[in-house]
């Protein structure tokens, strides 16, 4: 794949693109983009529960299970035959490197949690029912200390399968593409949190309690929201690496056009 190095600095509404792209690509194969975004959730899920090394080993195989699924959405976008060897694509060569990402992966969550432990320590007495409430707030506390890490992290792992680059080039170049494109990336979050946080919950809300008909249209809400949205934002890393480094796919919007030469 020949990558443009210089990121492209695409209008906002780009970040809407990279959502609409990625549900055009689930829909071209549906059963490919959900076996293997289940199967990355699957894994992380797997490595999790095992003690003391999980969280380790989920950091390290990040990036690796993330070339994957990216591999899977380049098959689908280039109709290409499904193999083994086109969903590794950019792996032999370059595993060592991602293993480094992960440990940067790793290093960062561990920040992350640190400073959410010295901020927000836990309650010494849980209220017996608070869990549900307590795993949303907790969620909350995180999320403006995880987003940092998942924006440095977004481009490293496709820049380093695509383009063979060392690991420093790669975060390089992938926070410089970020920065550059932070109203796209606004509009992607803002976008993927009204259709899967903010249309979810007008929904169950209308549904209200609705009896034996409700709990099925709330299972079957999930089951959307897990088998359709999720593989749809999994595709959704693809198009946004096409349009920030490549010149496809041939829909994107216009780049922004920048003062200056804008070498990196």
């Amino acid at each position: 794949m020949a990558v443009n190095l210089q990121a492209r600095v695409l209008p906002a509404r780009a970040g809407w693109s990279w959502i609409s792209g990625g549900f055009a690509l689930y829909r071209r194969n549906p059963p490919l983009m959900t076996a293997l975004t289940m199967t990355y959730l699957l894994l992380m899920v797997f490595l999790n529960i095992i003690p003391l090394i999980g969280p380790v080993l989920v950091a390290l195989c990040l990036p690796i299970m993330s070339v994957i699924v990216f591999n899977g959405a380049r098959i689908v976008d280039r109709k290409l035959d499904v193999s083994t060897e086109a969903l590794q694509t950019g792996l032999a060569s370059n595993t060592r490197t991602l293993v480094k990402l992960g440990c940067v992966h790793l290093a960062g969550s561990l920040v992350v949690v640190l400073i959410h432990t010295l901020l927000f320590p836990a309650p010494e007495l849980p209220a017996p029912d608070a869990d549900e409430e307590q795993f949303t707030r907790t969620l909350l506390q995180l999320l403006p200390m995880v987003l940092p890490l998942i924006l440095i992290m977004w481009f490293p792992p496709y820049l380093i399968a695509t383009q063979n680059l060392p690991l420093g080039k790669s975060l390089f170049f992938g926070s410089v593409a970020v920065l550059r494109n932070s109203g796209a990336f606004i509009v992607y979050f803002a976008g993927g949190a009204m259709l899967g946080v903010a249309l979810p919950l007008l929904v169950v809300q209308s549904i209200g309690d609705g009896g034996g008909l409700g709990s099925v249209l709330r299972i079957g809400l999930r089951m959307l929201l897990l088998f359709v949205l999720v593989p749809t934002l999994a595709a959704s890393l693809y198009v946004s690496f096409q349009q920030v480094f490549a010149q496809s796919p041939a829909a994107e919007p216009d780049p922004v056009p920048e003062n200056g030469s804008g070498d990196e």
